[in-house]
Order: C-alpha cells, then structure tokens, then sequence
C-alpha cells in the first residue's frame, strides 16, 4: 500500500503490511498451524485501517459533491469519473466480501460467520479455499475483476506522477514463482491466509479509491489559469460611431485582483471608474491612451500602458428600390434599407408624400400619394434618434403591358402568341384567353386584369367580354381556312393602380 503526497501511509498501515509479508513467508515454510492465529491478528488490523480509509472517502465525495454545487460546469466531468471509481470499487469489495463468506460456508458450515466473514474456525482447512477457487473457477472469476479495477484506475490517473505503475504493482495478477496467480494464491492455503489476502486486497480497494478521490478532486482546478503577468485591455461597445454618438468603452485589467480596484487614467485625468465615456466629434480616427495603476502585493505600485482607436463617421444609409429607380403610382413598390454597423432592427423610415408598410428585415412596401416620395432611414443609436441619410424618388404611372393570347397546346403546355401563326383548331381546343405582363426579363412585375377585347375577321369584329374567347369567336376561328389574318383588338385591360389601358393591337396567322 504505497501512499502519496496527499493520503501517505501511516504507521500503522506499514506495521500491518510488515506482519503481512511475515506470515506469509513463515506460511510459506510450512510453520506450526498455531502460526495461523496471527493471521486473525493482521485480518482485524486491515479492518480497522478499511473503516478508516471509508470514513475519508466518505469525506472526499461530500467535499467533490459541495465543489460541484458551486461550480456544476467546471466539477461536472470530474464529479462524474470520481462516481465511477465509486461504483467499481464498491461492487469488487462486495464481490471480495461475498467471496469470503462463501469460504467459510464450506470451511465452518452452519456455523460460519455469513455477516462479517471474520470469525473463522477451521483456520487451518486447506481444502476449501483452493476447491472454491481452483476446481469451481471462482479464482479466475476474481483476478478478471481485479485486473478490470485496476486497468480503470490505471486509464482514470492517466499516468500521473507513477500512478498507473503503482496501481499495478498493488493489484499484480500475473506469474508468481512460476505458478499462476490463483495457483500461487489459493492452493494449498489455509483459510484464515485466504480470508487475510481477500482483506488485504479490501484494504488495497478502498485505498486506491481514496488516492483516485483526490487526484480527481485536484484535476478539478486543472483548466484554471495560472498568472503570471498583467496586461491593459480596452473593450469598446463599437469601435465605429457616428458624429453626435456617445463612443463606450471600458478599461480592464487582465487577472485583476478583486480587492484591489486599480486606477485608471486617461490623458493624465483619473476616472471615477473603468468607464470611459466621450462624445464624438468630427469624422475620422481618433487615439486615446492612458495607464493603469495597481498595488501589488509587496504595496509596491505597477503601471500598466494602453493606448486605443476609434473611428467617427457621418451619418449614412443604404436605400435601394427593389424593383426601380423610381416608384410607380398605385403599385407596392419594395424598399429595402441598411446602415453600416446598425442592426436593421433599430432602423425605420419616415415617409413624405407616401405610406410605408413594414414587411421586417429592414424591407418596407411604399405607396406613393404624391408626384414624388422622400424617404428618409431614422436610426436608434445608444437611445439617441439619428437620421442616417434620405432620398427622394420621382413618382411615375406604370407603363402599358404587353399583350398576347395565351392557349394549351396537345400536350397540355401554355403556349403564349405575341404575334406569329397558331393552327386554328388546336388553338380553339386550348381554352384560349387574352392576357397582359411585362414580361419575365422585366424589372418590374404587375399583375393585369383584362377586362374586354374583339376580334376582327377582314372588316368584321365580334367582341368578348372578360379575358376568354367568347363561344361566337372561338366557332368563327375554328373555320377560318388556313392564311387567314386573326387581328385581336380593342383590349382594355386594368392594373394594380386600378388605372384602364387600351392596349396595342395583336395579329396572328390561322394555319
């Protein structure tokens, strides 16, 4: 039982494993069986020391368990290995103690000592333990187990300062002397040997448990930093502020100490804290500096440089029409607005000859109700209201579609006929209609209702009102011999700004 800087063995522990070795080697030279006794004597000393190491386990976890109270992210992962290793040693303890209580039942029958597994009284019955052991597998059952706590221990120490290497001299399981490790520990061994090396190995259990506890407890202050030196820092709310803007900044101290508030000065003046608050003038860069002064713990004082920048600049924004340079009367025209350094949510837009309808995201639909629109982006600065810039649109009528007649051909496809030939049943089974649009390269996009148009046949017009052919029209087109001019005229249809167009006229050939 090797002991380390935080949990060294103590006296008695190293008497016990001197008494230890002794009778194991005095066993060894086949000694009187009176010698067995002593190994009663050794048996509750290892008790004793066992109850001991549990009560400062015990204390060891209350103390893990307080540390992640107070500090639940940083203990966590710790707290969570350290009730592994409480777990796995307590279930080979109890495997150890039942392993012992099994012996007896076989050494003492119905007068074995079944709760503590101490009082034996076939001390000297060697034929029980290596029958249990050896013949029923039990041994090899319990070097498995033992080998398994002992690789844990090893990868949870991670070989920290001879850790690993002690934890497998403590829990050796190979060749002793030639002969197995259940051989050489069970054979030809008294039970009241036996029950002594299980006991031992209890002892070993709760030990290393306990030197595991604390490693890990220690491992919880491991991502800490270390300080070794100060720096001056500046932290700024925005280095980018508007003329008229408050610029914030704060002057820190790196690992300052929290009893001993340091001095901040800039150019020469002291301030009442670590606030620096200034209001900006002209546009441009602008430099500060100043130092900080600190105590140290000899009472001897330290100053600490800095110096910063910020930049000041007008006051801008970014519009930009969506669809045109211009905006259209009666139509939902899109804006979108911006401003370096702004969120678009502390931006919105003041509107003059128009209306304004929020759609997020700094994007808005104007309607304009005069001759010309101003929109103007107001910003919200540090709690200050800030006009960020304007720009005045020209106020235009949207200009006349383009119309055509639009039908489905054999395969069920919209054709569309600006001008050009169409065969004229086909034409007439594809539920023609008249329709109006700028276009799919346009800039601009409406939506056009049309309301009536005519057909005209040499000198004979027939007429329709809505955008479908009437029954008359599409029966005249449908016996129209091939070369026939088809003119559709007179088509008036009306826009989003509820305006009514006479648009152009559309001439098309019947194959």
């Amino acid at each position: 039982m090797s002991g380390t800087k935080n949990c060294p063995e103590t006296p008695r522990q190293k008497m016990i494993g001197m008494m230890y070795l002794v009778l194991i080697a005095m066993l060894a030279l086949n000694v009187s069986s009176e010698i067995l006794n002593g190994f009663k004597l050794v048996d509750d000393s290892l008790h004793t020391s066992t109850l001991s190491i549990n009560e400062q386990n015990d204390r060891l976890y209350q103390e893990f368990n307080a540390l992640y109270a107070q500090n639940p992210q940083k203990v966590g992962g710790w707290l969570e290995k350290a009730n592994l290793v409480r777990k796995e040693a307590d279930s080979l303890f109890e495997y150890i103690h039942h392993f012992k209580i099994e012996l007896l039942k076989r050494a003492d029958k119905e007068k074995a000592d079944t709760i503590y597994a101490r009082n034996i009284n076939k001390k000297e019955d060697l034929n029980v333990a290596p029958n249990y052991a050896l013949t029923e597998g039990h041994g090899k059952e319990l070097k498995e187990k033992i080998e398994h706590f002992s690789e844990l221990m090893t990868s949870l120490a991670n070989d920290n300062n001879g850790k690993s290497e002690a934890f497998s001299d403590i829990f050796h399981t190979g060749d002793i002397n030639n002969k197995s490790w259940e051989i050489a520990t069970f054979e030809n061994m008294p039970v009241s040997a036996v029950i002594t090396i299980l006991s031992k190995y209890q002892n070993d259990i709760r030990n290393t448990e306990s030197k595991m506890i604390q490693y890990l407890k220690e491992r919880t202050d491991e991502g800490d930093a270390r300080v070794n030196r100060f720096d001056a820092f500046v932290v700024a709310e925005s280095n980018y502020v508007m003329e008229g803007q408050e610029y914030r900044a704060k002057i820190l101290l790196a690992a300052v100490d929290t009893t001993k508030a340091p001095d901040v000065f800039i150019n020469g003046n002291k301030l009442a804290g670590n606030n620096y608050v200034v209001t900006a003038g002209h546009s441009g860069e602008h430099t500060y500096s100043g130092y900080i002064e600190l105590l140290d713990n000899l009472g001897k004082m330290q100053r600490f440089n800095f110096t910063s920048k910020y930049n000041v600049g007008k006051p801008a924004a970014i519009i930009s029409n969506d669809d045109l340079n211009i905006l259209y009367r009666g139509f939902d025209n899109n804006i979108s607005i911006s401003a370096p350094g702004i969120p678009t949510n502390n931006l919105r837009i003041s509107v003059n000859g128009g209306t304004a309808t929020p759609k997020g995201n700094g994007k808005y639909i104007i309607k304009p109700t005069a001759n010309s629109v101003e929109v103007s982006v107001i910003g919200n600065i540090g709690g200050r209201q800030i006009n960020m810039g304007s720009n005045t649109y020209r106020v235009r009528q949207l200009p006349d579609p383009k119309p055509y007649a639009a039908y489905r051909d054999n395969n069920g496809n919209i054709r569309s006929v600006f001008d050009g030939s169409v065969h004229g049943p086909t034409f007439v089974a594809g539920n023609p209609t008249v329709t109006a649009g700028y276009g799919e390269d346009a800039l601009v996009q409406a939506n056009f209702t049309v309301k009536s148009f005519a057909i005209r046949i040499g000198r004979r017009t027939y007429n329709s009102n809505g955008s479908k052919f009437s029954q008359e029209q599409l029966g005249i087109i449908n016996n129209l011999p091939s070369g026939t001019t088809l003119v559709i005229q007179r088509i008036m249809a009306v826009g989003p700004d509820g305006v009514q167009r006479n648009l152009s006229a559309v001439a098309i050939e019947i194959l």
